[in-house]
């Protein structure tokens, strides 16, 4: 049996190796592959171009439309920061720009019909994602299930101060 601190040890060291394996993709970009296997050919160039920050803010327009200070809310991103990807989505033809009545200074944001097939086309591949991990968890009982989910929570709730996590 091992202690307590070589266990600790293999966690962080398999939390480093499951972070690091989330994000590689060791086949190219698979996430864009999805997508533009799901979108008309025209959309392959924006879809492989624009950064992942653009992407999922479509997927917030899809909640409907809305100005630039309402984006950043649903997003939890910087006013400054949605601004700029908002320029890239524009300049891509996936959202327009239009005019609130009866405001002159907030212009309303909306996903254009091309936005519209994008956005479809993010949900379900993190839909795709999702059911992927639920079949790799349903391999674990219900109390092994509530350990992972206790660990996940306490991890998600946790503050870093410095190179150290605080519970």
């Amino acid at each position: 049996m091992k202690t307590k601190s070589a266990l600790v040890a293999e966690v962080n060291e398999l939390l480093i190796a499951v972070k690091d394996k989330l994000e590689s993709d060791e086949d190219g970009d698979a996430e864009r592959d999805y997508m533009a296997e799901r979108c008309p050919a025209r959309l392959e160039g924006a879809l492989r171009a624009l950064p992942t920050l653009s992407l999922h803010l479509l997927a917030h327009l899809a909640d409907g439309a809305t100005g630039v200070v309402g984006l950043a809310a649903r997003s939890g991103q910087l006013k400054g920061t949605v601004s700029k990807h908002v320029q890239r989505l524009v300049e891509a033809g996936l959202v327009v720009r239009a005019p609130i009545p009866g405001n002159r200074k907030e212009i309303q944001l909306a996903l254009s019909d091309d936005g519209e097939l994008v956005a479809t086309a993010h949900a379900a591949m993190h839909e795709e994602m999702a059911d992927g991990v639920g079949d790799f968890l349903r391999r674990y009982d219900d109390t092994e299930l509530e350990v992972i989910a206790k660990v996940l929570r306490d991890l998600s709730t946790a503050r870093r101060v410095g190179v150290r996590l605080v519970p």
